[in-house]
């Protein structure tokens, strides 16, 4: 496995995402002399310390290391199979308004970036979802860009302390474009992965404590050029710890406690006894919602914006699968979508078809996109997000239809489901 690289923050950190206290307030430029980078090469598994005043780490009495392989149980998804985006499950904006609408300095102008968010530049089809950008100009509370993106940002006023957040997604590439997939609320950010366009090899992921003083820890992997392709890409944030994957691969990880030279701990097997806290870890009283977009950035900013204005190519989209959001032990209103049987449904049901009859089968229950097969004497006349349509194209006799899942969102493995159709004679 490649080496990681990990950026250690040293004084102030660069803060590159809005709060909801001051939601342009994103600072893309230290100067050098308040900010210092230090670069470590590491394992995937191992953590660097990060060098800090003895006063800036809270010591507490530590309880001690625990694993928890509780399986993960899926509490939210999209799967993008319709025709447009669900607005029962996403802002096309960030809602950090007073009353959720996007009538705000910081709803569509993201500070740092040279764009306007815009509804037109989000589109679902065939299967996946589409963030784009464009060379439009265009002026947001005052805020002048020179282009426009595109954010999606879950709604309904769930929010996830604890779990796992995952998505299956082609990044571009191109001079200053900045996809990211990230989770922010009340103090809290983390980042499951952030990426320029003009090195899609490099995968950042950060964990930012806005409570001032305000600290933040970034690690980064070097891996294939990303764009090529869809990649998975996923974060778990536990008690004790935070782990990013690419490809199901764990790239770097950070704990909750670190020693006294600022190394972070593991979760599993620490000695109880007293600990610092990492000043940078996650708030567990901070719920976190789920936010997708693609932006460009200023020049000099956190990717290397174009200075003058430049026309983007067609696919030069973030191309999206699906996103999931899994826990351990979900509460209300989170709950286990997958807690009830998953099974094939047939209709008409259990009776032989007839000659010319059409037959409707879909899947109950979660499910990921789906290939389907049919056994002789069937016919695929029709398809949709959640089945098909069969005719009987032969004799009569027992057939069969499958539906196979490449990636279930129940199991996060391959799966496949079968039901048998009796044909009339």
């Amino acid at each position: 496995m490649r080496p990681l690289v990990v950026l250690e923050h040293l004084t102030m950190p660069t803060i590159h995402r809005p709060s909801r206290r001051s939601p342009s307030s994103r600072i893309t430029l230290l100067s050098l002399t308040a900010l210092l980078i230090t670069t470590v090469v590491l394992l995937p598994h191992e953590a660097n310390a990060q060098r800090r005043k003895k006063n800036d780490f809270v010591r507490v009495q530590d309880s001690g290391g625990f694993c928890d392989t509780a399986r993960w149980k899926l509490v939210f998804h999209d799967e993008f199979n319709g025709d447009g985006l669900d607005l029962t499950k996403w802002y096309p904006y960030l809602p950090y308004s007073d009353d959720g609408s996007d009538q705000c300095d910081g709803c569509r102008y993201m500070s740092g970036s040279n764009t306007i968010f815009r509804d037109e530049m989000i589109s679902v089809n065939n299967g996946s979802l589409k963030l784009g950008v464009a060379k439009r100009s265009g002026t947001w509370y005052g805020h002048e860009a020179e282009y426009e993106g595109s954010v999606i940002r879950t709604k309904g006023g769930v929010t996830y302390t604890y779990g796992r957040f995952e998505v299956r997604c082609r990044i571009p590439s191109g001079k200053g474009l900045w996809p990211a997939f990230w989770g922010f609320g009340g103090q809290t950010e983390i980042d499951a992965f952030e990426l320029c366009g003009e090195k899609p090899k490099w995968m950042k992921g950060s964990l930012h404590n806005w409570v001032k003083p305000k600290h933040s820890n970034t690690g980064k992997h070097k891996s294939v050029d990303l764009s090529k392709a869809m990649h998975r890409y996923a974060v778990e944030w536990e008690e004790d710890e935070v782990r990013w994957y690419l490809d199901d691969k764990l790239v770097y990880s950070r704990g909750r406690f670190v020693d006294k030279k600022g190394r972070p701990l593991p979760a599993c097997g620490r000695t109880p006894g007293e600990n610092a806290l990492a000043p940078y870890y996650p708030r567990s009283e901070d719920g976190l919602s789920l936010i997708l977009d693609l932006v460009v950035s200023n020049p000099g900013g956190y990717c290397k914006g174009p200075k003058k204005p430049i026309e983007y190519p067609a696919d030069a989209v973030l191309e999206v699968d699906w996103i999931r959001a899994y826990q351990r032990y979900p509460t209300e209103p989170r709950v286990n979508r997958c807690a009830q049987a998953r099974f094939l449904k047939i209709e008409p049901a259990r009776r032989p078809l007839q000659s010319g009859e059409e037959c409707a089968i879909s899947i109950e229950g979660p499910h990921g996109a789906l290939e389907w097969e049919t056994g002789a004497g069937l016919r695929i006349t029709a398809r949709n997000e959640d089945g098909i349509t069969v005719t009987p194209s032969g004799s009569g006799g027992a057939s069969w239809v499958r539906a196979s899942c490449e990636r279930d969102p129940c199991t996060q493995e391959p799966s496949t489901f079968e039901e048998q159709v009796e044909l009339a004679r």
